[in-house]
């Protein structure tokens, strides 16, 4: 247990829940509306209130929210520029550099999670996604039992803030993990790292599974890295 505990010590808890919260703010409530007190979102979402806490002045720094003793925290008229912040973070090289760092930090922690936590019907779940991947899935197939197979591992580790943060960071790196489909290689590799995944959950194997997903996700960026064009081979003129 103690990754898990470094991991709620650290900013990257907090960075994950701001922008969980900023995906509410602009896309489920609208301005005027409170948030739920700090005590209840840090039940709900399974973390400290001091993570909540930073969570939510990172809002305020960026003009989404409005936090006012005695009203709490309240949504802000929104801008065309609210609705980017979130999304211009990941947009870019750059950005899709800091979601990559982010997965790797992340998504091993919450496989080591799922293989303390996950019950029968996690591993049914998890299961019914590999059984429905198969070689003659196209591109696109493939990737969405992709999406769907690390969405139902955040879901195994019990914590609802991971789910939600494995659905909205799939449409952060849609398009790497879109390159890593397009070949049977890539294909082939997400099926059997997601075995092996699946196989450390099933055996309760936290340190296997952590070690599992990170090898899976520095595998996809290897693939995604020898499928980019070199830069020095383009045509000249």
């Amino acid at each position: 247990m103690e990754p898990a505990r470094t991991l709620r010590r650290g900013s990257s808890l907090a960075a994950a829940t701001a922008a969980h919260l900023g995906r509410l703010v602009l896309e489920d409530l609208a301005p005027g509306d409170r948030l739920p007190p700090e005590r209840v979102l840090a039940e709900e979402l399974a973390v400290s209130r001091a993570t909540v806490r930073d969570a939510l002045q990172e809002l305020e720094r960026r003009r989404l929210v409005s936090r006012t003793p005695g009203r709490g925290t309240v949504v802000l008229e929104r801008s065309a520029e609210a609705a980017a912040i979130l999304d211009g973070m990941v947009d870019g090289p750059t950005g899709r550099g800091h979601v990559a760092e982010f997965r790797a930090v992340v998504e091993p922690q919450v496989a080591g999670l799922a293989a303390l936590r996950a019950d029968e019907s996690d591993l049914v779940g998890l299961e019914q996604v590999l059984a429905a991947t198969h070689a003659g899935l196209s591109p696109e197939e493939s990737l969405a039992r992709d999406v769907a197979f690390h969405v139902q591992v955040a879901r195994a580790s019990g914590n609802p803030l991971f789910v939600t943060l494995g659905e909205v960071s799939a449409g952060w790196v849609e398009d790497v993990r879109a390159e890593s489909h397009r070949t049977s290689e890539g294909r082939r590799s997400s099926f059997d790292w997601h075995r092996r995944i699946l196989d450390a959950i099933r055996a309760h194997d936290e340190d296997g599974a952590r070690r599992a997903m990170a090898d899976h996700l520095a595998d996809v960026a290897r693939l995604v890295e020898d499928r980019a064009p070199d830069p020095h081979e383009r045509n000249h003129p």
